[in-house]
């Protein structure tokens, strides 16, 4: 009768509780008051990891980890399965997918055993989530849909927003934009309805994603300044983060450049708060990006490094997992084996047993003939055990081998990953300063040109004569092609299928216009491009102009970003 009565009290104040914070607040001292270790402190410590999820979802992974304890000592299925969801969607907003996939098919398996059909159909979508921010849509699909069902046979409208936004979200990933805008217009209905906040704010982020995967970025920047100003409320941090990374996105593909940074270092500082390494990493390489569309590629090679880190500490963990993963593996076959051979023995015993009763009620011949085939079957029984620990000996040392091949070979893909890496920011500082110095020289012999210029203006016939041979020179050095040759190798070494992708598109570009296209790609202001092609600035308008016709763009499109993001397959062909 106590526990019924508290359980209704925590329930009661839930109830009462509006806000977030206000709900963390009052489950926190309920908790400290209640000192028994039973279900209902599981489902308090449950709760509270519930509540942290958008939040803090560090702390969201201790209250649900203590849950989880509580509930296998107690063999309290029910909570153990939510707490099992708690600790896997915590590690899922804080990008640590193995590890989230681990807990959520742990928290399956027990609702699945218990016949909870909501918890199953919860925990669908929830695995979804994680599959869909590893970039593998189709088995995020796949859980989507199977939740999907689940809710409609359980009649449960209300959760099925959810899942239908995060459906919508997996079609944008897949290009299904019609079916995507369906989705989301729908559930901004019906979280309108009735009435959820967070809901609203998913399904204008979700908007604002699609119209910025369709280019219409006016309409996407409308979208996640909603969702913002409704999640700053809540909060939701990491919401919060990840609509400012899509802002910074936006204009960036704007070239609106200090619009972009303010956003990301916006999402960077958000970003900490929560701990999310999935956002910071996403914005780390945005700023790259930023960095290097600006030209800054000194910065762009810091944000690069930040980027990597992270990335690599994800590849570490995963390669922990892996090798976490195989040992488990390897220690639960043991432990089968060992009860295969517990079982055969107690077979054996139990046939000993019936035939010593046999032998009881027999002559004495047959007695001693029972005792002779029982020698005989334990002797054989003795020898098949020897055997089998010998082999299970072999197999072990097998499986170490196995497990020392796999470290090595996850180390040398690192570090190979790593030579690669670097031997790529080698060429592009090699390429930077063999550009700068071109330019330079060709300033410097323009200086040089006009200086003789002045000086033939003087009226000493001999003087002029010697003045026009070293103008000739002059001439001359501003259009040998062995530097334009040298330029094309530095260039090709760092954008090896630029100039093949050129000709694919358009296979009438003259070798001047290929150089004004490396010069594009490197994101060279007119007086840069006149410099290295020893031509005025107007040749050079005219040049693109002519280069845009070949390239059949539209007044829409940019020549400079059409050329930058070539090899990337960002831009548009002519026959899109």
């Amino acid at each position: 009768m106590k526990r019924l009565v508290i359980s209704l009290s925590c329930l009661l104040l839930l109830f009462l509780t509006t806000f977030a914070n206000d709900k963390i607040d009052s489950l926190q001292r309920l908790l400290e008051r209640y000192p028994s270790l039973d279900s209902v402190r599981v489902d308090m410590l449950n709760e509270l990891g519930y509540q942290y999820w958008i939040t803090d979802p560090l702390q969201s992974e201790i209250y649900g980890t203590k849950a989880l304890q509580l509930a296998d000592t107690l063999k309290y299925l029910k909570g153990e399965a939510f707490a099992n969801r708690v600790v896997g969607v915590s590690h899922w907003a804080r990008a640590n997918y193995p590890a989230a996939l681990q807990f959520l098919f742990d928290g399956l398996k027990i609702y699945q055993k218990i016949e909870d059909s909501l918890g199953v159909a919860t925990i669908f979508n929830n695995i979804g989530l994680v599959y869909a921010d590893q970039r593998s849509y189709d088995l995020a699909v796949e859980y989507y849909e199977q939740s999907l069902k689940m809710y409609q046979m359980l009649k449960k409208e209300g959760n099925e927003t959810p899942v239908l936004n995060n459906l919508g979200n997996a079609y944008v990933q897949l290009g299904n934009y019609a079916k995507a805008e369906v989705l989301f217009h729908e559930t901004l209905a019906r979280n309108q309805t009735l009435g959820r906040t967070y809901g609203v704010a998913s399904s204008y982020s979700n908007l604002g994603e699609l119209n910025l995967a369709r280019k219409r970025y006016t309409e996407a920047l409308d979208f996640f300044q909603r969702s913002i100003a409704i999640r700053e409320t809540i909060p939701d941090f990491e919401g919060t983060a990840m609509c400012l990374y899509l802002m910074g996105k936006t204009y960036l593909a704007r070239a609106e450049y200090g619009l972009a940074e303010q956003h990301l270092l916006q999402g960077v500082e958000v970003a900490l708060k929560v701990s999310t390494r999935k956002w910071l990493t996403d914005i780390y390489e945005a700023l790259k990006d930023l960095e290097e569309a600006k030209g800054n590629y000194q910065q762009a090679l810091v944000y690069f490094e930040q980027f990597s880190a992270r990335k690599d500490s994800l590849f570490d963990e995963e390669k922990s997992r892996q090798i976490a993963e195989m040992e488990t593996r390897f220690q639960t076959l043991q432990k089968e084996q060992t009860l295969q051979m517990q079982e055969k023995q107690l077979q054996i015993y139990q046939q000993q047993a019936r035939l010593q009763a046999l032998i009881r009620n027999g002559l004495l011949l047959g007695l001693l003939v029972l005792l002779v085939m029982g020698y005989l079957v334990v002797s054989r029984q003795r020898l098949k055990i020897r055997k089998n620990k010998e082999l299970l000996e072999k197999s072990r040392q097998i499986h170490a081998s196995e497990q020392a091949l796999a470290v090595a070979a996850l180390e040398n893909v690192r570090l190979k990953e790593k030579e690669l890496r670097q031997e790529l920011d080698y060429k592009n500082k090699e390429l930077t300063s063999y550009t700068i110095n071109f330019i330079q020289k060709n300033e410097l012999m323009e200086e040089l040109k006009a200086g003789i210029e002045q000086l033939k203006k003087s009226q000493d016939r001999e003087v002029a004569h010697k003045l026009n041979g070293l103008n000739r020179l002059v001439e001359n050095s501003l259009h040998i092609d062995r530097d334009w040759e040298d330029f094309k190798r530095h260039f090709e070494e760092v954008h090896k299928d630029f100039f093949k992708t050129l000709k694919e598109q358009c296979a009438e570009l003259t070798n001047n216009e290929l150089k004004l296209c490396a010069l594009l790609k490197l994101n060279m202001n007119l007086k840069e491009a006149a410099s290295m092609l020893g031509i005025s600035p107007e040749s050079v308008k005219t040049a693109r102009y002519r280069l845009r016709k070949k390239l059949n763009l539209s007044r829409d499109e940019n020549l400079v970003d059409h050329i930058i993001h070539l090899e990337s397959g960002l831009a548009k062909s002519n026959n899109e």
